[in-house]
């Protein structure tokens, strides 16, 4: 149990965690343990926000902890996020989008989408009042990491083979109980009735997500995984603002 925790924090993050192996075919039990995983993600963040607001203004001190979970996480799921709408919004038929997706060029859909979303990013949580601001820098990345085992579970692979092959459509519903009991858990220590009313919107934004890019794609892939991860974060933030 522990060795998947490590290792679903080594694959989301750029820190030096020690594992043992694993294999291929039971790759996907880890990614029960993504929100866990974010839990570590979203503390580290909070930790680098609440030392430079001793000195800093709120804004600055976002940016910089956004700024360092950029590279704690490598940018993983931003770039499947750009690479997603540079694909999904192309307008060409359903593999020219998926070769465009693979492209390591940043077109003009991939680069507004980051912009928007790493913008909204800094204005929600500059926004949120002060009780909260701390509280959303942990469990926003534990909600963004929820949405990626709601997003593989039972997807139907849009390639022929890839990275998303060892997740999309092999998870079962143990590590979704899994994924569920720790974001729920993370969720219930704030003791705050709007948290519930976010993850319910993250729930619907993964569904309604799914739906449009099987559409589009004909399938789920690691990058639209990753887009889905950045845009429940968002949807999370916007539900707090809205309801705090």
């Amino acid at each position: 149990m522990f060795n998947r925790f490590l290792h679903a924090l080594q694959f989301l993050t750029v820190l030096p965690v020690p594992t043992q192996s694993v294999s291929d075919d039971t790759y996907h039990q880890t990614m029960g343990w993504y929100p866990a995983a974010g839990i570590v993600i979203g503390l580290m963040t909070a930790g680098v926000y609440w030392l430079m607001v001793q000195k800093l203004p709120v804004q600055m001190s976002v940016l910089t902890a956004l700024f360092f979970q950029f590279f704690m996480t490598g940018g993983l799921h931003l770039d499947g996020l750009a690479d997603t709408f540079d694909g999904c919004m192309s307008g060409r038929d359903r593999i020219r989008k998926l070769e465009i997706m693979k492209d390591s060029r940043l077109g003009t859909h991939g680069a507004l989408i980051l912009l928007f979303v790493l913008l909204f990013k800094l204005t929600a949580y500059t926004a949120l009042p002060d009780h909260l601001r701390i509280v959303c820098l942990i469990l926003a990345p534990v909600t963004g990491r929820l949405a990626l085992v709601l997003g593989a579970w039972k997807g139907v692979y849009a390639r022929e083979n890839g990275l998303g092959n060892l997740f999309i459509g092999k998870i079962t519903l143990s590590e979704v109980f899994v994924a569920l009991g720790v974001c729920m858990g993370a969720l219930a220590v704030t003791r705050q009735i709007v948290m519930g009313f976010a993850l319910l919107a993250i729930l619907v934004t993964v569904v309604l997500g799914r739906y449009i890019i099987t559409r589009l794609l004909g399938g789920m892939t690691g990058d639209t995984l990753g887009a889905l991860s950045e845009m429940s974060e968002v949807v999370f933030l916007m539900v707090v603002l809205l309801t705090c």
